[in-house]
């Protein structure tokens, strides 16, 4: 026996019992089946940007040709630079407020190999 909604088993017909919302006697509707835009649940990769960004990762993975526009930043990988985006020299540190680093990095000068500054050993 086939399983379909509001159907009234074949043993069942003349016994008086009647599908759900139908009553003896009424004319039964015909059932309409759910459309896409009539569910209630939704694909949750749809939704979820890291879930299409991993969607996007496997299918790369599996041998998927990339788009032309994907770049690391999100930006257009065929931008040319321009002379604009380069920082003004009166934005940049001077050599006055840098400290002096005798051709050392100045992040290690200033806070020294083991990241706690420059430390004497009169200092610990």
């Amino acid at each position: 026996m086939e399983s379909t909604p509001n159907a009234i088993p074949e043993e069942a017909e003349g016994s008086g019992l009647t599908a759900p919302g139908e009553s003896e006697g009424s004319e039964s509707a015909p059932v309409q089946p759910l459309g896409d835009e009539d569910a209630t649940a939704q694909d949750p990769s749809q939704m979820d940007p890291a879930q299409a960004e991993w969607d996007r990762m496997a299918a790369l993975d599996g041998g998927a040709p990339a788009d032309e526009s994907d770049s690391a930043t999100g930006g257009d990988p065929a931008e040319i630079p321009d002379a604009g985006d380069e920082i003004p020299a009166e934005d940049l540190p001077s050599s006055e407020s840098q400290p002096e680093t005798q051709g050392e990095d100045p992040v290690i000068a200033e806070l020294g190999e083991e990241g706690e500054g420059d430390l004497t050993p009169e200092d610990l």
